[in-house]
C-alpha cells in the first residue's frame, strides 16, 4: 500500500521568527556599592564641614602702604594685608598657611573688586606705590610687582620687569613714586637709577639730574615703617591739634587747636577716654573742612576701642566705628579727599563730609576664595 506524500512546495520558503518574550523582567537595583559610599560621604562632610565650623577665623590684618585707583569708573582702595591660618581642613590642604594679599574694594559700597595673593611668606612687606589707568605698582620684598587693575593679575615682577632684569633689588625700599612726573623710580643692584612711566612695564635709565635727586632716597636707611601708633598731637592745615586733659579735672581728654601764634581754641565738648590721635588734616576737601581721627575707649568703664571722626570746624563727632587694635597703617588719601587707614581686619574710610565707614578685608568662603 502506498502512503500518500504531500505535494511538493515550490517557491521561497516562509520566514520564521523566534518568538518574542512576553516581557523583560525589571533589573534589580544593586544597592550594595551605593550603601558602601554613604559612610565615606558622611565622614567627608564631618571632616571638612565640621572642621570649618569649629575652626577660628584666620588672623587678618591690614599692613603696608595702601593706595587708590579707578577701576571701571569707580574709586577703589588697594589694601595689602596678611591672612594667616586657614579655616578648616579643606583650606589647610589646598591653601597656603601664610598669605600676603592685595585687595581692591569699592570705597563707596565696600564691594570686593578683586583679591590676589602676592606671597606665601610669614613676614613679607608690600606697599602700593601708585596706580595708572591700567596698572598698579607695588613695592615688595620680592622687588617691584606690576598688577593689572582690571583683575589683579600679575603683569611683571622682580627680574621679569624689562629694563631691571637681574639687577633688580628684592626689597621695597628700592622703589619710590615720583608724583610730579608720574613715574616709578627704581634703584638697581648695580647702583643705576631707572624710571618707569605709569601704565608702562619697561624701565629706562634715568637722566643724571633724576638719578642724583633720587639716589639718596632709594636706600635701605630711607625705609620707613608704614605702621603707626597713636599720638597726643598732630599737624593740620591751621596749625596743630592736641588731646589735653579736661579743664574740670574729670576723666578723659578733649581736643584743642593750637594756632601758630600759640592761641588755643577748644574743639567742641566731646570727651575721649584713653584717647589718641590717628590722622589729622588729611581728609580735607577744602578750607575749613579738616577732620581728625581719634581712637579711644567707649567709656570710662568700657575698655572696648572705638574710632571716631571729629570735625575741627564744628567740634562734632561725625562718625564712629568699633576697632580691635590701637595700631594703624599709614593713611592714604585719594584725589577725591577720601582718607583710608588700616585698622586690623578693616579699613576705615573717612570722606570729606565726615562720614566714617569700616570696610572689612580678608573675608573668604568655605574654599578659601576671597568674598
Amino acid at each position: 500500500m502506498r502512503i500518500p506524500q504531500p505535494d511538493p512546495v515550490y517557491g521561497t520558503p516562509p520566514q520564521y521568527y523566534p518568538a518574542l518574550p512576553y516581557g523583560t523582567p525589571p533589573r534589580r537595583f544593586r544597592r550594595g556599592p551605593v550603601i558602601a559610599l554613604i559612610p565615606l560621604v558622611l565622614f567627608a562632610c564631618l571632616f571638612f564641614g565640621g572642621s570649618y565650623l569649629v575652626a577660628p577665623e584666620p588672623d587678618v590684618e591690614a599692613r603696608g602702604v595702601m593706595g587708590f585707583a579707578a577701576v571701571d569708573g569707580r574709586e577703589v582702595v588697594l589694601v595689602p594685608y596678611t591672612r594667616h591660618g586657614p579655616r578648616g581642613m579643606f583650606q589647610l590642604l589646598f591653601q597656603d598657611m601664610f598669605q600676603v594679599r592685595l585687595a581692591a574694594r569699592d570705597v563707596t559700597t565696600g564691594e570686593l573688586v578683586w583679591d590676589t595673593q602676592l606671597s606665601d611668606e610669614l613676614l613679607w612687606q608690600a606697599d602700593v606705590l601708585a596706580s595708572g589707568e591700567r596698572y598698579t605698582y607695588v613695592a615688595t620684598d620680592a622687588g617691584l610687582v606690576v598688577l593689572d587693575l582690571a583683575d589683579g593679575a600679575t603683569i611683571a615682577g622682580g627680574p621679569d620687569v624689562e629694563g631691571l632684569g637681574p639687577a633688580y633689588i628684592a626689597a621695597p625700599w628700592a622703589y619710590r613714586f615720583d608724583a610730579g612726573n608720574r613715574r616709578v623710580v627704581a634703584m638697581g643692584g648695580d647702583g643705576r637709577v631707572s624710571t618707569i612711566d605709569l601704565d608702562s612695564v619697561t624701565a629706562v635709565p634715568a637722566d643724571p639730574p633724576t638719578a642724583a635727586a633720587w639716589a639718596g632716597q632709594l636706600a635701605e636707611r630711607g625705609a620707613a615703617d608704614p605702621r603707626t601708633g597713636t599720638r597726643s598731637q598732630a599737624e593740620y592745615a591751621g596749625g596743630q591739634v592736641e588731646l589735653v586733659a579736661r579743664a574740670d579735672g574729670g576723666p578723659g581728654h578733649t581736643l584743642v587747636k593750637v594756632a601758630p601764634d600759640g592761641d588755643r581754641t577748644p574743639v567742641g565738648d566731646a570727651v575721649f577716654q584713653h584717647g589718641g590721635l590717628v590722622v589729622a588734616g588729611t581728609a580735607a576737601a577744602g578750607a575749613g573742612s579738616e577732620q581728625v581721627l581719634v581712637v579711644h575707649a567707649r567709656g570710662v568703664n568700657d575698655p572696648a576701642k572705638q574710632l571716631s571722626a571729629v570735625s575741627l570746624t564744628t567740634g562734632k563727632v561725625t562718625g564712629s566705628t568699633s576697632v580691635d587694635t590701637g595700631t594703624f597703617t599709614a593713611a592714604a588719601t585719594s584725589t577725591n579727599g577720601v582718607t583710608a587707614v588700616g585698622v586690623g581686619p578693616v579699613v576705615a574710610a573717612l570722606t570729606p563730609d565726615g562720614q566714617l565707614t569700616a570696610v572689612p578685608i580678608g573675608s573668604a568662603d568655605f574654599f578659601g576664595t576671597p568674598s
